[in-house]
């Protein structure tokens, strides 16, 4: 088994960017390095400047160089790319969604760090790898990695993230097994606290007992990654025999369906058949306490 430990720098973050640079470290199941791949190559499009500004790779940079299929890099990539192999991203969606233009499709197990800090590390400030780079110390570990190499590492390229991510992944095995964690990575992880907003640091429990409009209106309306979507589900299911369902907006706020009532019929009616956006739970005690009538 091997474990490739891997990055990309790209022209930008939108569905046509693609990639300007792919570096890799391959390890061998002791842990050592036993082949590196640092490769800038010629997208199909200019480099955007908000990514120019964060990994400083410039056109001028890219001049001569293949496109990125061409690569060497590349081609070992392909042929690495098998089950019994590890492949370790951190934030894994967006540098696989990048290989995959390039006709890449991953086969390895994946082991997906930001995910697993998130759920491991849940009272960190911040899960981003250059945070924890300083915050775990990190940054003390590289030179006699860079010096191994022999190359020169620039700040936020490709191959600097994946020495920053290296060390990363072996703090995260004093505790946890390359096999523990490649499994949590197969299917949803579920988070137990809150990871975003105003409730966050909070029990998500605690949030769906207490600030549950909240979480159902985060269900609704956000963008949400499989794990906090799936996690806020878990929560909000586990907890629903423990809670009464409350209006969650409206001069009725706090009020549960049945205390309205009698007293502003109307009201709820409007809500179940013109208001937009209500959490399904309330849509479904809405039709309870009015009857299916219309």
């Amino acid at each position: 088994m091997k474990t490739i430990i891997l990055d990309t720098e790209t022209t930008g973050t939108d569905a046509e960017d693609r990639i300007c640079q792919l570096a890799y470290l391959v390890l061998d199941e002791s842990g050592e390095v036993v082949e590196h791949y640092n490769e800038l190559c010629t997208p199909p499009l200019e480099i955007k400047y908000d990514a120019m500004a964060i990994h400083h790779i410039t056109p001028e940079m890219l001049e001569g160089k293949p496109a990125c299929t061409e690569t060497e890099g590349f081609r070992r990539l392909r042929e690495l790319n098998s089950p019994e192999n590890l492949l370790v991203i951190q934030n894994a969606p967006f540098d696989l969604a990048m290989l995959e233009k390039e006709g890449f499709e991953n086969r390895m197990r994946l082991i997906d760090t930001f995910r697993l800090v998130r759920k491991f590390m849940p009272d960190s400030p911040q899960h981003g790898q250059q945070y924890l780079r300083y915050a775990l110390g990190l940054y003390r570990e590289e030179p006699a990695l860079i010096e191994k190499l022999g190359e020169e590492v620039r700040a936020h390229d490709a191959l600097g993230d994946v020495i920053v991510l290296k060390h990363l992944y072996e703090y995260l095995l004093r505790e946890h097994s390359a096999e523990e964690m490649a499994e949590l990575c197969e299917g949803p992880i579920l988070l137990e606290q809150m990871p975003m907003g105003r409730h966050r640091g909070k029990r998500i429990e605690e949030v769906a007992l207490q600030h549950r409009n909240d979480l159902l209106y985060m269900v609704e309306n956000f963008d949400l990654d499989q794990d906090v979507r799936y996690s806020f589900e878990y929560w909000l299911e586990q907890t629903k025999d423990r809670v009464k369902v409350t209006i969650g907006f409206g001069k009725h706020k706090g009020k549960t369906p049945e205390e309205v009532v009698g007293i502003d019929r109307s009201y709820l009616e409007w809500m179940r058949d013109k208001a937009d956006r209500i959490p399904a739970e309330l849509k479904a005690e809405l039709e309870r306490v009015l009857g299916s009538e219309r």
